[in-house]
């Protein structure tokens, strides 16, 4: 009896005692990817393209008359070396920062993104073996992606980020003038399918990020125009561009 009523004292008197030793935990999210918070980021950038691909892989047919372009167009000889702007919205999860391991080793920021771009390309004048002239308007597209993001450390404050999209291009009706032919409808109005890949580098600067990069673009050709059957390919991208971004 004498036992059992020791053993009941020294029960009641267990969680204060162990209210007054040390205790000792680990952080979940090195295992199990918890402790991470959720941050948001906005961003622009000013950029340089280059078109490329097929722009005809038939014949050009103007109104009343039928103009034949022997030999592949490619963009780049239709239209000038571009530029344009993209304005971004980012939704990032990050993890937290364990400040004794070295910075290139920790996870890596996982998020999505959504992006509003507009590109200028001077026409440029071309011509066929035959010496047919083709000179279009300048072209102006308009793009909108929503893809994914992953961002880590390279070394102290600089930092580099990968990112993959898709979305559409928007074409508006443009106009060509042919020599022999006259003046013609090149592609007309049209939304079509398109993808990018970017990667960007950048230095922190507290919330502020100064970005430089380059990524290409993967854009369905436009519709011919309704006074013509240019038979257009994918017009693809080449792009280097500047910018900075503000996340929180």
């Amino acid at each position: 009896m004498v036992f059992l009523l020791a053993a009941i004292l020294a029960a009641d008197d267990l969680p204060a005692r162990l209210k007054d030793e040390p205790s000792f935990s680990v952080p979940l999210y090195q295992y199990q990817g918890e402790g991470f918070r959720v941050g948001v980021a906005f961003g622009g950038q000013a950029r340089v393209s280059l078109p490329f691909g097929e722009a005809d892989e038939g014949d050009i047919f103007v109104v009343g008359n039928t103009v034949f372009i022997e030999g592949h167009l490619d963009y780049s000889e239709l239209f000038d070396v571009g530029y344009g702007f993209a304005l971004e919205a980012d939704l990032m999860f990050r993890p937290l920062r364990d400040p004794e391991i070295d910075p290139r080793l920790q996870p890596v920021d996982l998020g999505g993104y959504v992006a509003f771009g507009w590109d200028w390309y001077g026409g440029d004048q071309t011509h066929d073996k035959t010496g047919t002239i083709v000179k279009p308007e300048t072209l102006q597209i308009g793009t909108v992606f929503v893809g994914i993001k992953g961002a880590g450390v390279v070394q102290g404050n600089f930092y580099g980020d990968l990112r993959f999209g898709m979305g559409a291009v928007h074409y508006p009706t443009l106009k060509a003038q042919f020599q022999p032919g006259g003046r013609g409808e090149l592609f007309s109005e049209s939304w079509e399918f398109a993808m990018e890949l970017r990667m960007r580098f950048g230095w922190k600067l507290g919330p502020l990020g100064l970005l430089f990069g380059m990524g290409g673009r993967m854009m369905a050709p436009p519709d011919n125009g309704r006074q013509s059957n240019l038979d257009p390919g994918i017009l693809w991208t080449f792009d280097l561009e500047v910018g900075a971004e503000l996340g929180f």
